[in-house]
């Protein structure tokens, strides 16, 4: 729960939040009776009093934070590594950008010897910050709120973990990007590609791994008799048997298996795991969180299972539960199974999840609750860390888009890394630190996140097939030995596979929302339902003291770019789910150029046509200038006559037009 509390003159100390104090604000006050120094609802707990100083909390690959402070304390204010772009960047901010050089799950600050404090952390967002100003130039970073504003909403912003912030140490401002620099914006972008999306590779020992597996844990049970494809209810696997298809599949297997290795022993011994502090698994039973429990019990790590679900009256068994405990159990793992059966835990949940969650909605919700309570079991069962599998659907191809599109699986992979720290990673570190517990993400480890991502299409996903395929074939290799009926499970959605959709709707019904439709609604309400917030029913159904408030949704913040097609429909819905608000539907604009065909100018007008009818179904406006159809011709049209009209520029008008974001 520490934070960084940074304050003008280049002040930096150790904060945490203070439990035990009931007002805040006091502006650093020194208490007379305990003499223990606070400062806007956080106690001190020690000050950065040496530079340059490394302050660094969080696993990194490849290295040591001690060799990292050595590499530190020997630069020199004059030192230039040739960066070009960066050159006019201190010694400290080039040393930012070139070092941790590989990956990890970490936060690494920067005091140099004039009193600038520049923080990052790891690229793809594992380690989430949260940031805020507390006025009189003292800014708080952190990974949970906390202070006198404990809540997201009160001000807190997310640092993007592919910049260098920057905090000037005499009038105290905030540059959240002060890596760039340079005049036009070829030089910015050499400047930001220092951190790159991915951590490069890291090769794990080939030695090293064969030691762990050979003398750590038990090899596990082959599964009793051969499974009949033809009568597998989880359809045919042909990963592995293909040689079209499979070129490589045993190396690239191989190399995935040891990587996995690597990646959570590097996890248990940086948290000292031992049977008193065991390391926990957010377990579905699923193929992904599968493999990181079999690596565990196999290399003899101390491994606790935990699975969360939704059991409350009339409620089916969740999906989840049967399929994780049978692997639990074939694996050897101790299994912890955390039943939620009333609905006061669920809005008590999510109260805890609005406060520490960026964005919350109901598709957030949905994921965030089963890990939240798989969470407190590992708490409760005094775990050190946790390992999760998140990423593992982007660099291997796991999700239906990735099929859909073959062609294009890599791109979509990496278009998902670029927002995967908003979109889940900073959803599942508030939901686990909550309980003191940290949480990592081995498939995005430098040891197999780079490898993964560039493998070959083919060896990820093969049309009619599993996903996955790779993955698969490393955990029934030689190497781990799974049994393959732990590896067939088909892909369920958290949510689905834990029941906790349904809880979200009867929530609704609870809070007297109405039958359909409401789980948006219910989520928004548990963020200002009052404790002692009363479910009795009169006679007639009614609430006996109301239904519940409904905070209103954010300012429209969005245009929706009409292409006629059913995604474009699909972006509305989901986005009035989440209580996103459209301010405007942009279509394309009409065309005037006499080159074009009379088919391609029917076509153009076809879809103008339908963004008009849309924009007048759902009572929306239509921003008339629209933006133009951006074809492989109208691209390289553009390019060769150097016209401006780019989708940049239409944006910027859009957005003086509409104020939309």
């Amino acid at each position: 729960d520490e934070s960084i509390a940074v304050a003008p003159g280049g002040r930096v100390r150790i904060v945490a939040p203070d439990r035990a104090s009931t007002s805040g604000g006091d502006g650093g006050r020194l208490d007379a009776a305990d003499r223990v120094e606070r400062l806007h609802g956080y106690v001190v707990r020690g000050e950065v009093t040496a530079a340059p100083a490394l302050i660094a909390r969080g696993l990194v690959e490849g290295t040591t934070w001690e060799e990292l402070h050595a590499d530190l304390a020997s630069l020199g204010d004059d030192d230039d590594d040739g960066g070009g772009a960066v050159q006019d960047l201190s010694s400290a901010a080039r040393w930012l950008l070139r070092r941790p050089s590989h990956g990890g799950c970490f936060i690494a600050a920067v005091l140099d010897a004039r009193g600038t404090f520049r923080l990052r952390t790891d690229t793809l967002g594992r380690c989430p910050v949260l940031m805020r100003d507390f006025g009189g130039g003292v800014w708080i970073f952190g990974s949970t709120p906390g202070g006198d504003a404990p809540h997201v909403r009160d001000g807190w912003r997310c640092h993007h973990p592919r910049h260098v912030l920057a905090v000037d140490p005499i009038a105290g401002d905030l540059d959240p990007t002060c890596t760039v620099r340079g005049g036009d914006a070829r030089s910015r972008s050499r400047a930001t590609r220092r951190l790159p999306l991915i951590p490069p590779n890291v090769e794990p020992c080939t030695s090293g791994t064969d030691a762990l597996l050979a003398f750590r844990g038990p090899a596990f049970k082959p599964d009793v008799g051969r499974i009949d494809p033809a009568n597998n209810p989880e359809g045919v696997l042909t990963a592995g048997d293909d040689p079209d298809w499979d070129d490589g599949m045993d190396a690239a297997s191989d190399r995935l298996a040891r990587g996995l290795v690597a990646a959570v022993h590097h996890v248990a011994t940086h948290h000292r795991c031992t049977h008193t502090r065991p390391l926990g698994v957010l377990f579905s039973g699923g193929v992904d969180s599968t493999a990181l429990l079999a690596v565990a019990v196999r290399i003899g790590i101390p491994v606790i299972a935990a699975t969360a679900g939704w059991t409350g009256e009339g409620a089916k068994e969740p999906l989840d539960i049967s399929p994780a405990r049978n692997a639990a159990l074939t694996l050897g793992a101790r299994f912890e199974l955390e039943e939620v059966s009333e609905i006061r835990e669920v809005i008590d949940a999510l109260r805890a999840l609005h406060r520490v969650v960026h964005g919350m909605d109901v598709v957030k919700a949905g994921v965030a609750l089963p890990v939240f309570f798989a969470a407190r079991a590992l708490a409760r069962s005094g775990c050190a860390a946790a390992l999760a599998g998140g990423g593992s659907e982007e660099v291997m191809c796991g999700y239906a888009r990735h099929s859909a599109r073959p062609r294009d699986a890599q791109n979509l992979g990496l278009s998902g890394l670029r927002s995967l720290h908003h979109r889940d990673l900073q959803r599942d570190a508030a939901a686990t630190t909550t309980f003191g517990l940290p949480a990592y993400q081995p498939f995005l480890s430098g040891l197999i996140a780079e490898f993964a991502q560039n493998l070959p299409t083919r060896l990820k996903l093969k049309p009619g097939d599993v996903e996955k395929r790779v993955l698969r074939v490393a955990l029934e290799g030689p190497l781990l030995r799974v049994p393959r009926s732990l590896t067939r499970r088909p892909k369920l959605a958290a949510q689905y596979g834990s029941r906790f959709n349904v809880a979200l709707q009867k929530l609704g019904k609870v809070l007297g929302l109405g039958a359909r439709g409401v789980s948006s609604d219910a989520v928004a309400a548990c963020e200002t339902l009052p404790d002692d917030f009363s479910f009795e029913r009169r006679p007639d159904g009614g609430m006996a003291h109301g239904v519940a408030i409904v905070p209103p949704p954010p300012p429209p913040a969005w245009a929706l770019l009409y292409t006629s097609g059913h995604n474009s429909a699909a972006t509305y819905h989901t986005s009035v789910l989440q209580r996103r608000r459209c301010a405007c539907v942009v279509p394309f604009s009409p065309t005037d150029d006499a080159t074009m065909t009379c088919e391609a100018d029917e076509d153009a007008a076809f879809l103008r046509r339908c963004a008009i009818r849309f924009a007048d179904a759902v009572g929306l406006p239509l921003w008339a200038p629209g933006v133009p159809r951006y074809t492989r011709r109208v691209a390289r049209d553009a390019g060769s006559s150097g016209d401006s009209g780019t989708l940049s520029g239409d944006s910027g008008t859009l957005s003086g037009d509409s104020g939309t974001l």
